[in-house]
């Protein structure tokens, strides 16, 4: 994630993010217990970053069965905080 490139907004526009949502994932990389530790420490910097409070808090309605639209806005939300920093 260090070369990649930074966003301006935390969450694309317009994207539904829905629990059936295309596959699930089960590939070795990202696999759900990726996506569960991405999302818990992202819970972290809320606290000094409140613009990222309400896309974690979606993301993280899906922890149970995460599929991959779930990690690309996940992915979304590192690239957003990259441009922060």
């Amino acid at each position: 994630m260090l070369g990649c490139k930074a966003v301006d907004t935390p969450m694309k526009a317009n994207v539904k993010l829905l629990p059936d949502q295309r596959e699930i994932l089960d590939d070795p990389d990202p696999d759900p217990d990726k996506y569960r530790q991405l999302v818990g420490k992202l819970n972290y910097p809320i606290v000094i970053r409140p613009d990222i409070a309400f896309v974690v808090s979606v993301v993280s309605h899906f922890l149970s069965a995460p599929r991959i639209t779930h990690w690309k806005a996940v992915v979304w939300i590192l690239k957003y905080l990259k441009k922060g920093s």
